[in-house]
């Protein structure tokens, strides 16, 4: 009999994958950072692992995402982070790329925009 996956640890590791693919990060590469292994990560990214608070502490570190984000979707920046990440997940490899363009875009308006002192 398969054992049925904690919804929680599904959508935790959703988010993980999530911030991993958005900064272009492979599991290997991840799993280095964090000091654990792509096997380990691939079971958490499918939500079928649970990790230690110490891996959760180290992964959030290696992914530069908040634990309020890893856990709950939500981050103190007023969930834009993960907002943006949701979204971004959603979306085609050349979609992202069509958007990855529009925010270099914006940036450099923005730059443009800033007086010289800030």
């Amino acid at each position: 009999m398969k054992k049925e996956k904690d919804p929680a640890a599904v959508a935790v590791g959703r988010r993980i994958r999530l911030a991993r693919q958005s900064r272009g990060m492979t599991l290997e590469q991840l799993a280095e950072a964090a000091e654990t292994s792509s096997q380990f990560l691939s079971q958490i990214e499918k939500g079928e692992q649970n990790m230690t608070t110490l891996k959760f502490g180290r992964l959030a570190l290696a992914l530069r995402v908040s634990s309020d984000y890893l856990l709950y979707g939500r981050d103190s920046l007023g969930d834009f982070v993960g907002l943006a990440a949701e979204f971004l997940g959603g979306l085609s490899p050349i979609e992202r790329e069509m958007v990855a363009q529009v925010v270099v875009n914006l940036q450099g308006v923005l730059d443009a925009m800033r007086p010289e002192n800030e």
